[in-house]
């Protein structure tokens, strides 16, 4: 497994969609989006935040940015360990898997390695400046929350990757060809 992990647009889907064209095997992208959008709207977005499932924590910075975190209860909870396990489950069945994950807080990163224990994955820190990722999100024009790249910048930045990788000024492509020659290596 490649885990490709950082802040909302960052560019960790564009980077594993380049990564699945250079990589000789095939691998599955599973993302935290796709999981945050199994909610039925209702309880993943702010008519039932906070509460049981997902939702936005919008505020803004004494600078006027806005900042938005994803908060879950235990129905979220119960989501990303559902997650954790399906991607699992793919790699017992001999999946090869790419994970795109945006760690929501500090707990996630650890929650994965604990589930992940004797498997064999590449930990990839993909960054940028701020005002990078700010720019992207103001661009981006699927899974946009303004505020989100700035609300999850640094989470799980200290942790231990196999790879770090700074993507300011990398393309898509240019960052899956580096990853591609590390696990090579």
């Amino acid at each position: 497994m490649i885990a490709l992990v950082g802040t909302s647009s960052v560019g960790k889907t564009a980077v594993a969609e380049q990564l699945q064209m250079l990589l000789p095997e095939p691998y599955l992208v599973v993302g935290i989006d796709h999981f945050l959008n199994m909610f039925p709207h209702h309880w993943a977005g702010h008519p039932r935040g906070p509460g049981p499932g997902m939702w936005y924590e919008d505020t803004v910075d004494p600078d006027g940015s806005p900042r938005a975190r994803i908060r879950y209860g235990a129905a979220g909870e119960r989501l990303l360990a559902g997650m954790r396990a399906a991607v699992k489950a793919m790699l017992d069945c001999g999946n090869q898997v790419i994970l795109d994950e945006m760690p929501l807080d500090e707990s996630i990163i650890p929650s994965w390695r604990r589930e992940l224990v004797g498997y064999q994955v590449s930990w990839v820190h993909l960054t940028a400046p701020l005002q990078v990722v700010e720019e992207r999100e103001a661009r981006r024009t699927r899974g946009q929350h303004f505020g989100n790249a700035r609300g999850h910048f640094g989470i799980a930045a200290e942790e231990e990757y196999d790879l770090r990788l700074d993507v300011a000024a990398a393309s898509p492509q240019d960052a899956a060809a580096k990853i591609a020659a590390a696990l090579s290596a």
